[in-house]
């Protein structure tokens, strides 16, 4: 269903709490994360569980950078031993849920939820009955009882070979793919077909974009976002970055996160137009009251990045946000001229 992550396994019964633990919104808290979880499933008495470890370090680094990057508050990270395994769940402030999109090989954002699907039992998100949580986003690993008896009698195993590099929180950050940080938003899917709706929503259907060429202009403007959020999230880049970053940065942040349920709809429409291989895509979108406005300071934001990297600036380059402008200017003006309708 659209705007809502479904669970790819049921939640099993929990045998026992592993550890809970709650983190700041900032970047070093990812590395804090990885390391309590890790802590915590090694300590596990259920045979074979503290094999996992390590994987559960990696997936939870995900999640947590998620957290870190976009619901801008503190996060709970809660660690239970279940079944033949752990799930581990992580609670944050947001209402905002991931969406799993296929990267293409050049982004530099767009893995982190790939990574979880791939390694996983099970994952899935969902509104949380925590206290002072709005949403979880748990998985679930389990032990692979033929490489534990493998390993006991003295065959290679599953972690006989070295073990890969940690990842940088930078590399962190960047390989996820959900946009920035919005103001909570209902977690409901809304009615389909002919179902009524709230009056201070306009309905409209824009005209045909290409696919392909809009998808990669996401893609671009999700990496010059994610290198200016982390000007703003990380003391090291806040220390280094010109005044010009900096007014950039805050411009751009704010203005993606007023327009983050425009941009919602546009990712969830594009991925699946890219994933049954349309070559355009007729937006359907829900414009709600203010659009026009906010549409309007968001072009404002992006062209302004896009000047920035272009004189240099950014790790981003400017050719990759000059290359799509053109349909990146059509869907923004597209939206604005149906807003103000």
């Amino acid at each position: 269903m659209d705007g809502q992550m479904m669970p790819t396994g049921s939640l099993p019964a929990v045998r026992n709490a592993l550890g809970l633990q709650t983190f700041p919104p900032e970047v070093s808290a990812v590395r804090q994360a990885r390391r309590f979880v890790e802590s915590a499933v090694a300590a596990s008495t259920v045979a074979g569980v503290e094999s996992l470890a390590d994987d559960a370090g990696l997936l939870v680094s995900e999640l947590a950078a998620n957290a870190v990057l976009h619901a801008r508050s503190d996060f709970d990270i809660a660690v239970y031993e279940v079944h033949d395994g752990v799930r581990i769940s992580v609670r944050d402030r947001s209402q905002a849920l991931p969406v799993l999109v296929a990267p293409s090989s050049t982004a530099m954002s767009g893995r982190g939820l790939a990574l979880v699907q791939t390694l996983a039992a099970a994952w899935g998100a969902g509104a949380s009955t925590a206290d002072g949580a709005v949403k979880s986003v748990w998985f679930e690993l389990v032990v692979d009882r033929r490489a534990a008896e493998s390993t006991a009698a003295g065959g290679p195993g599953r972690d006989a070979g070295p073990a890969g590099p940690e990842l940088s929180v930078d590399e962190l950050l960047a390989a996820w793919e959900e946009d920035a940080g919005s103001e909570p938003q209902p977690m409901s899917v809304p009615p389909a077909g002919g179902a009524e709706r709230a009056p201070s929503v306009l309905e409209v259907v824009l005209p045909p974009l290409d696919a392909a060429r809009l998808a990669a202009a996401k893609e671009a403007m999700d990496d010059v976002l994610r290198e200016l959020q982390m000007v703003l999230l990380d003391e090291d880049h806040l220390a280094s970055a010109t005044p010009a970053e900096l007014d950039v940065a805050r411009s751009l942040d704010g203005a993606a996160r007023e327009f983050d349920d425009v941009r919602r709809q546009v990712r969830l429409q594009v991925s699946r137009a890219a994933a049954t291989g349309q070559v355009e895509v007729a937006l359907e979108l829900a414009l709600s009251a203010g659009t026009a406005a906010r549409a309007l300071a968001y072009r404002s934001a992006v062209r302004a990045a896009e000047e920035l990297a272009t004189g240099g600036m950014l790790l981003s380059t400017g050719e990759a946000l000059r290359a799509h402008r053109a349909v990146r200017e059509a869907y923004l003006g597209e939206v604005i001229a149906a807003a103000q309708q």
